[in-house]
């Protein structure tokens, strides 16, 4: 598309927005052609919803009842299910609010000695103390995770690769530092560094369309646990250490620059494709299941009872991940 079309069709947006702002709330809800278009293939893919909640047991309703702190807990989580099947963005923001009370929750009963309050402290907690232990002794918990970490959208990939390295005009200048700091901490230094020295990133200076691409390439043979030579250097890293890079550095950098970020409302865009669904339902889908699993765990140890079986949380992250498997390839 050049200029001069691009220029047109912003135009043409800039009105779309102005007449939806100025017709609400007789116009409804807003339902652009990328709506339609998400509409259309949910109804090739025989679905009503993209969405797969992961059902409660029948002992959920006493569990909940004696523990008020959970019980709050899930009246939040229920609020996902409002923003569906449109705003997978906003219900991913949900999604993360219910982590971050969760791991509050939890830090109170479980890790009281550590003064550590910050979300990315917290984060890693989650990882090595509650999901490895469960991974490590349940198999099927182990692909599931792997299952996440194999199939992210690439559009999920760039995104982490300009945030980590670059000064984006959508990314929260203040807080790249910390964003590459997570990601040199997770990574190693020697990994994070060649990575930059094999792409000539510069924090100052956006790459390239295909040397973005092939850095989000690189990115992703890493997380699928793949032995990557960059900058002549081996690199392999295990399952602890790519989740904590997903949910630290992928995840949470979302959350931030959403909250915090220079930001343009992904679905209102005339640049809104299939793609943006999948980046979004990625985020979405990983984190539900992620907080679950992390319920779940907290329930076991604590011995309050059974709100979600196991089989119940891996079906549903099955069942999401089948789906996206398919919305990825149409989004490219």
């Amino acid at each position: 598309m050049n200029n001069e079309d691009q220029n047109k069709r912003e135009w043409q947006w800039t009105g779309k927005r102005i007449e939806y702002n100025n017709t609400w709330p007789d116009c409804g809800m807003w339902h652009g052609d990328i709506q339609i278009e998400f509409d259309n293939w949910l109804k090739q893919q025989c679905l009503s919803q993209f969405f797969e909640v992961v059902k409660l047991s029948d002992s959920a309703q006493q569990v909940l009842y004696d523990n008020a702190k959970l019980n709050k807990l899930f009246s939040g989580i229920l609020d996902i299910y409002d923003e569906l099947p449109y705003r997978p963005d906003e219900a991913f923001d949900i999604a993360w609010r219910s982590l971050e009370i969760f791991m509050n929750h939890h830090r109170n009963i479980a890790w009281q000695a550590d003064g550590d309050r910050t979300a990315p402290h917290l984060i890693m907690r989650t990882v090595k103390d509650l999901i490895m232990p469960l991974a490590n002794k349940e198999k099927s918990v182990e692909d599931v995770f792997e299952g996440y970490l194999c199939n992210i959208p690439l559009s999920v990939l760039v995104f982490t690769i300009l945030r980590c390295y670059i000064i984006h005009d959508l990314s929260i200048n203040t807080q790249i530092k910390k964003v590459s700091e997570r990601a040199e901490d997770v990574l190693t230094k020697d990994l994070y560094d060649d990575i930059k020295i094999q792409y000539k990133l510069e924090q100052d200076v956006k790459p390239a369309v295909e040397v973005l691409r092939n850095a989000a390439l690189l990115l992703q043979l890493i997380l699928k646990g793949r032995e990557v030579t960059v900058n002549k250097h081996k690199y392999q890293l295990g399952l602890e250490k790519r989740l904590e890079f997903l949910v630290s550095c992928v995840l949470y950098t979302s959350r931030c620059e959403r909250f915090h970020g220079d930001y343009f409302s992904p679905f209102k865009s005339d640049r809104a494709n299939l793609d943006t669904y999948a980046f979004s339902y990625y985020l979405l889908a990983f984190c539900y299941i992620y907080l679950l699993t992390l319920i779940h765990r907290h329930c076991e140890l604590n011995n309050i009872g059974e709100i979600c079986s196991l089989d119940s949380i891996l079906d549903a992250a099955k069942t999401m991940q089948d789906r996206m498997k398919p919305l990825i390839a149409k989004g490219k």
